[in-house]
């Protein structure tokens, strides 16, 4: 489910700079097709999500930074490092869980049961295939 964490994380890792607004605006059309969402689903749904997604990225932007250069850091880690490094992975992943469960109750009103699950198996698909077998 950290699929906006894995594409900053991949991206930065490869020296280029994320641009957000084009990574949701991307994420977006690939859900309405996944989702096959009606146009007032998505008119609702979209902007909903894309918000979500920019908490998300503010929420954990400068764990991120420093989990990727404690990560890359070229000498041996000492276990306070390599322990900093699973504590800022699991702050983010805390951070994300509640935006995303506070975001579902929003997502409930709008998309099917049915849906909200499809949604969540095409994050990870969306995931997949924006940064293949990459594994952070």
């Amino acid at each position: 489910m950290l699929l906006l964490f894995s594409f900053v994380f991949a991206v930065a890792q490869r020296g280029k700079e994320v641009d957000i607004d084009v990574f949701i605006k991307k994420k977006s059309e690939f859900l309405k097709k996944e989702l096959s969402l009606t146009d007032a689903e998505a008119e609702v749904f979209i902007p909903l999500e894309a918000e979500l997604s920019k908490k998300i990225y503010k929420a954990n932007h400068e764990l991120y930074r420093e989990r990727r250069e404690l990560t890359f850091k070229p000498a041996y880690k000492t276990k306070a490092e390599k322990e900093r490094i699973i504590y800022l992975t699991l702050e983010g992943e805390k951070r994300e869980t509640i935006l995303r469960t506070a975001y579902f109750k929003e997502f409930a009103k709008i998309l099917s049961a049915e849906k909200i699950n499809k949604y969540r198996k095409a994050d990870d698909k969306y995931r997949k295939e924006t940064l293949g077998d990459y594994n952070y």
